[in-house]
Parts: structure tokens; C-alpha cells; sequence
């Protein structure tokens, strides 16, 4: 993959199939057009190809660092393939004023929280920082975010709440590590790392 810059704005996350991507497409669809028709709402909606769940974001990392979350991302993982389900549509923050807009995700048996112990401590051991924040994670797939809706909060959380999302499951097989690419239009996601997750059966 070559040396790359100095320093790259990471992720971990897990992929969605291409069932669950269509899901939360169509779902992104549909809050898009009840939204415009309410004038004053600009909303930037990611790209299907670009839908994900995050489940730790970095921020800014050297390449030394980057260089040890490769190999220590790539591992296989203790946890066996789980499954995770589509949600209902909500926004963040639930108070005041929008900036992001997405798609739940239901834990099927608990698995999800079992990975994060394993990512925080290889994270740590590879020298990259979690933040406060990443301990009240809730599990989410970003569909949109708000760059414009001056008082217009309560019109994007109706359109969110009256989308009737398909409970999809996926199984997810492997972790991600990605780099977010800055372009003149939406970022570009780069795979760094992927790590399988155990064989054995999928928890549910």
C-alpha cells in the first residue's frame, strides 16, 4: 500500500452487505424528499458506496501509529461472525439543533458489545487514543449530515421518525480499518486493514 502521507483520518468499522446497504439507501431516499419539500434544510448524503457502521473513529494518525494498527488490526479476532439488524431512523443530536442524520442498528445478541473490549485494548497497545466519547457509542449507520436548517429541527426529526426502516440482518465477518480521503466532493474511503473475526459459528 506504500508509505502515504505523514499523518490520515481513520476509522474501524464493519461493512454492511449489499441487502442492508440497499435498506438504508432506500430509507435515505425517502427522508431526502420528505425533507425537500422544507425550504431553509441543506443536507449532505453520503454515498451509498460509502455507508458503514463506524465503530471507533481516530482522527488524525501517524504513519508509525497507522503502521502498528495495520498489524495489529489484521489479526483474527477472538469474537466469532454475529449478526446485526437495521434499525429505525433518528437524528443526532436528540436536543437542539440536527447534525446528523442515520439508521439504527440492533445488536441481535449482545456480540457487538463483546467486540469492543478486543478493538479499545489492540487499539491502545498499537498507541492510538480513544476518545471519552467512544464509551457511550450507539450503534449507527451516518446517512446524512446537516449543513443548513435554521429552525427547522423538529421538521428533520419528523422525516427521520416517519420512515419505516426494514429490521435487515447482516452477518458481519471482519473489522475494518479505513482512511478517510478529503476530495473536492465526498471523502474517499481506503481499506488499510481487515481483520477476520473468528471461525466458528455466528453469534445472534
Amino acid at each position: 500500500m506504500g508509505d502515504g502521507p505523514s499523518t490520515a483520518r481513520l476509522f474501524v468499522a464493519v461493512d454492511l452487505d449489499q441487502a442492508a446497504r440497499r435498506v438504508v439507501t432506500g430509507a435515505a431516499v425517502q427522508i431526502a424528499e420528505r425533507l425537500g419539500a422544507v425550504d431553509g434544510i441543506r443536507v449532505s448524503w453520503v454515498r451509498p458506496r460509502n455507508l458503514h457502521l463506524t465503530v471507533r473513529f481516530l482522527g488524525e494518525v501517524g504513519r508509525e501509529t497507522r503502521g502498528r494498527l495495520q498489524t495489529s488490526l489484521a489479526r483474527r479476532w477472538a469474537l466469532a461472525p454475529f449478526e446485526l439488524a437495521l434499525a429505525p431512523a433518528g437524528v443526532f443530536p436528540v436536543f437542539g439543533a440536527p447534525r446528523v442524520v442515520w439508521v439504527g442498528v440492533r445488536d441481535c445478541g449482545g456480540a457487538f458489545e463483546r467486540l469492543t473490549p478486543e478493538l479499545d485494548a489492540r487499539l491502545a497497545a498499537a498507541g492510538a487514543t480513544v476518545s471519552d466519547d467512544a464509551m457511550h457509542f450507539t450503534p449507527h449507520v451516518t446517512i446524512g449530515r446537516v449543513r443548513r436548517a435554521p429552525n427547522r429541527g423538529r421538521d428533520i426529526r419528523e422525516a427521520a421518525a416517519a420512515v419505516s426502516v426494514e429490521p435487515e440482518r447482516w452477518r458481519v465477518t471482519d473489522v475494518t480499518l479505513y482512511e478517510s480521503r478529503p476530495t473536492d466532493g465526498p471523502p474517499t474511503y481506503v481499506a488499510w486493514a481487515a481483520g477476520p473475526l473468528a471461525a466458528g459459528t455466528a453469534s445472534a
